[in-house]
């Protein structure tokens, strides 16, 4: 059944062009869906089988699944031995399909022997999934091969059938095999285009619900301190009103809330429109200059006494002034103020937070510890997503920004932040920032 029976130039040329069809299949898969591919290498790996002496086709297969592997080893991530299992069960399947196909005969014989190749192949490559599949997922094999088996069979034998009209385009011309890549190529621009169409749609959407979400932090950020300017103003009025007499001790407190509330608005406003504007892609305008973390931390410390509320957790700072770096100084005080705020706002009452400022080699590293509500374990992974609560927060006032635009702000200064957390035991949070 194939054009020869022995390995001459032009069945080594058409193994050769195989074997690049199948890295070409491996490193450009048609997307069907946003998170579906499909690897278009049973194409290759049929005609191989069917058109190529078995040994021929054999080592073939394995050359093809070995670079095609290898192409795509730093997507895909897999080890040197789930690459073996994968080039070893191909080989083997391939020299299986070879076999049949090569059964002397002609006729309706010849036509059943071609299907039974794609039978062989197919099954060959849905018992064989477990020898990959099996050490990655920790799956029993059973399973695997149930849910591949039910899965993947259409689009199997989608891709045998089209490797069946490439072998009898191949039985008048050999060279008529390279008009398989014309409609693949354009079943892969169609796909490509309609994923395109929606991953824009998908990130319209995304964008909408972006905005909706910095809309609803806005409103809730911004109420609590215009309430307080407006209730500071109300007592102003109502004293004028009265015509009494006030002090300008008296004037000067409520002028002072005033102000400071103001200032909390300016800085919720600024902390919504820098995470926009990261979430967006786009990088902050950071004004470098030399900043001493240890001054900066109680800067911050500082003010959070002065303006927080009866009975919130103390403030313990360990921080010498011998911790100096390059950085801006608004918005690293405003990822302090996230940091240390929130551990204040998720201790109990009277258990202290504790902040450290240290060098690690060539690392400022700032460690805010409390012992707090603590997060669950499965939730850590997402509490940097923008507007996420861990299900511990519930019933303390907050809207999940704060986290996601500090580890931004620290990210493009070159630092990064860690969170380790237990439930009713604490968190503790750790930044680490380059030295100058």
């Amino acid at each position: 059944m194939g054009i020869g029976g022995a390995a001459t130039v032009p069945v080594m040329l058409l193994a050769l062009f195989l074997i690049g069809a199948i890295v070409v299949a491996n490193r450009f898969p048609i997307h069907i869906r946003r998170k579906t591919k499909v690897y278009m290498t049973s194409v290759a790996f049929y005609l191989l089988a069917v058109l190529v002496p078995p040994a021929l086709a054999a080592t073939a297969a394995g050359v093809g699944a070995l670079l095609g592997e290898l192409s795509m080893r730093a997507q895909r991530g897999n080890s040197a031995g789930d690459i073996a299992s994968e080039v070893g069960r191909r080989v083997l399947v391939v020299l299986l399909g070879a076999l049949v196909a090569h059964l002397p005969g002609a006729g309706a014989l010849h036509t059943v022997l071609l299907v039974g190749t794609a039978l062989v192949l197919g099954a060959g490559d849905i018992v064989s999934c477990p020898l990959v599949l099996a050490p990655m997922t920790g799956e029993p094999p059973l399973k695997i091969i149930v849910a591949v088996a039910q899965q993947a069979s259409l689009m199997e034998g989608a891709q045998y059938l089209l490797g069946l009209l490439g072998v009898l385009a191949a039985a008048k011309q050999v060279w008529a095999l390279a008009l398989l890549a014309l409609p693949t190529g354009l079943v892969y621009l169609s796909f490509r285009a309609i994923v395109q169409a929606e991953g824009a749609q998908e990130r319209a959407e995304q964008a909408a619900s972006v905005r909706d979400e910095f809309l609803r932090a806005a409103s809730h950020d911004l109420r609590t301190p215009l309430t307080v300017m407006l209730g500071h103003v109300e007592v102003i009025r109502t004293e004028l009103d009265k015509g009494r007499p006030v002090s300008v001790g008296w004037l000067h407190r409520h002028l002072t809330s005033i102000a400071t509330a103001g200032s909390r608005m300016v800085d919720h406003l600024q902390e919504i429109t820098d995470t926009a504007r990261l979430e967006m892609g786009e990088q902050l305008d950071l004004r470098m200059e030399t900043v001493n973390v240890g001054a900066l931390v109680r800067d911050v410390v500082g003010s959070m006494d002065a303006g927080g509320p009866e009975g919130a957790a103390p403030v313990v700072v360990d921080a010498g002034d011998d911790v100096v770096i390059q950085g801006d100084r608004l918005h690293l005080e405003r990822v302090m103020q996230n940091i240390i705020g929130n551990a204040i706002r998720y201790s109990l009452a009277g258990t202290p937070v504790h902040v450290t400022v240290s060098r690690h080699d060539q690392w400022a590293v700032i460690s805010v510890r409390d012992s707090g509500v603590g997060i669950p374990h499965d939730e850590l992974p997402h509490i940097f997503t923008p507007f996420y609560r861990a299900s511990t927060a519930r019933g303390i006032p907050g809207t999940g920004i704060g986290l996601s635009g500090s580890r931004m702000i620290v990210e493009q200064h070159g630092g990064h932040i860690t969170v380790v957390s237990t439930v009713g035991q604490g968190t503790t949070v750790v930044v680490r920032l380059p030295g100058p």
